[in-house]
């Protein structure tokens, strides 16, 4: 339940938040973002409301 000092200041979002897109990753919609030339990654496995809520978007 979120209290007033959540809606009294709310978090400053990164610009580039949701500057991804959607691809085949084995055989499933993947929503990748940042460089293609890292060498690291986050993996984030979602639940059955599936990785297209706009909030998992966001960072």
């Amino acid at each position: 339940m979120a209290g007033p000092q959540c809606c009294a200041h709310p978090p400053t979002l990164n610009p580039s938040s949701g500057a991804g897109h959607v691809e085949k990753v084995g055989g499933l919609d993947s929503y990748v973002s940042g460089s293609p030339d890292s060498k690291l990654a986050i993996l984030l496995v979602s639940d059955v409301y599936g990785y297209e809520a706009p909030n998992l978007r966001y960072g």
